[in-house]
């Protein structure tokens, strides 16, 4: 192996640390220009001055990530400004290669160098201690080439498909913007609807069920609890089908909370607005959540599309200082295209059928970066252990 012939160098015989020469500025005293300005994990803002004008290394000191394949450090380079929460790093490059050096940190696992409990940080005397393999500079280059190459062609791929998943969130907009108005009319409001079709009120055609949280305070409320109990945290499916917390009946009978079955669909109306999922079974919710339960002239299915299709204007009319939200009566003042329940039927069947082609599609574009990403890894691990 490779690596037997490589030294061991400690970070501080090999760099010069310039954390010296960084000068923090606050938000308020920053004037805007083209210079980069520089923090713990790369550009926080542009301004109108410059420190450095060479290509040097950076990582974060604070508010950073330093585990394996984390990339913790990046480089810097032309005309730029540096905060104190980043290490500057100089190596010598008569031993040491810029990019060979921010490849290996990135590679390597730094957590044993980092200190503190609530507030983590890797501070410039841990940092002096990190070991770094040093082959030869023309086997450096090697490396760095092979990895730079390798890189830029992986990321592309992942660039493309990070591109085609955006294209599938579209085709399904697309697809729920056609659904909902097949005419195409141009109205913003109760645009023109085919034959047999009519405008009609939430509030017309539904009802809304909100809900509450049991006191934290009181155990008997939770300990033990047998009823499922959902939250915006566990609307990350399409169905909900378990919650992270239960309460007791005692919690149900003492707090503004209510139960809703599979016959109701789930909407946040906020924290999380927008977000809607249908119900697998009997459960109950909190506050940030309302249960909307169809009448007999209105398709859940149908239901749940049509809040698929309006998530961005609930999130567009959400009110509030803190915490944007939307109130039972703007949801039941929504305007609902309604067509006749065949039609509902056959929309929905439409809509299932991509929607479950377009979820197939993403599943395998995630696969896809998700082993390219590996492969990244992968070679890396090769690199610094002599075998690339």
């Amino acid at each position: 192996m490779k690596t037997k012939t490589w030294k061991i160098n400690k970070l501080e015989k090999v760099c010069e640390i310039l954390d010296n020469k960084r000068v923090p500025i606050s938000q308020k005293d920053r004037i805007r220009g083209i210079y980069p300005y520089y923090g713990a994990s790369g550009i926080v803002d542009y301004i109108d001055r410059y420190i450095f004008d060479e290509e040097l290394v950076l990582i974060g000191e604070d508010g950073a990530k330093w585990g394996a394949f984390e990339n913790s450090a990046f480089i810097a380079s032309r005309k730029y400004w540096v905060n104190n929460h980043a290490h500057i790093l100089k190596p010598n490059n008569e031993t040491l290669i810029n990019k060979f050096l921010v490849y290996f940190l990135n590679y390597s696992n730094l957590e044993k160098y980092i200190t503190g409990a609530t507030v983590k940080k890797l501070n410039q005397q841990k940092l002096k201690q990190i070991e770094i393999p040093l082959p030869p500079l023309q086997e450096q280059e090697r490396i760095v080439g092979i990895l730079d190459e390798s890189f830029a062609k992986i990321d592309e791929s992942i660039k493309i498909l990070e591109q085609d998943l955006l294209n599938l969130d579209e085709l399904m907009q697309s697809a729920l913007q056609k659904a909902f108005n097949p005419l195409k009319d141009n109205a913003k409001e109760n645009y023109k609807l085919p034959q047999g079709w009519e405008w009609k009120s939430l509030g017309d055609i539904c009802e809304i069920i909100g809900g509450g949280t049991p006191s934290k305070q009181i155990k008997q409320y939770w300990e033990n609890g047998t009823i499922k109990w959902a939250t915006v945290r566990d609307m990350n499916t399409e169905t909900i089908e378990d919650t992270e917390f239960r309460i007791t009946n005692l919690g149900l009978d003492n707090s503004s909370t209510n139960i809703i079955n599979q016959d109701f669909i789930l909407i946040a109306t906020r924290v999380g607005l927008g977000k809607v999922c249908l119900v697998k079974d009997t459960l109950a919710i909190n506050q940030d959540l309302k249960g909307i339960l169809p009448h007999k002239s209105l398709n859940k299915k149908y239901l749940f599309y049509f809040f698929k299709k309006n998530k961005d204007f609930l999130i567009e009319n959400g009110i509030g200082a803190t915490v944007k939200g939307v109130s039972v009566d703007f949801i039941k003042s929504l305007q609902t295209p309604l067509p006749p329940l065949k039609e509902q039927e056959q929309i929905t069947s439409y809509l299932d059928e991509l929607s479950s082609h377009v979820k197939n599609l993403k599943q395998n574009y995630q696969m896809q970066i998700k082993n390219l990403q590996e492969l990244k890894k992968s070679l890396l691990d090769r690199a610094f252990k002599g075998r690339l």
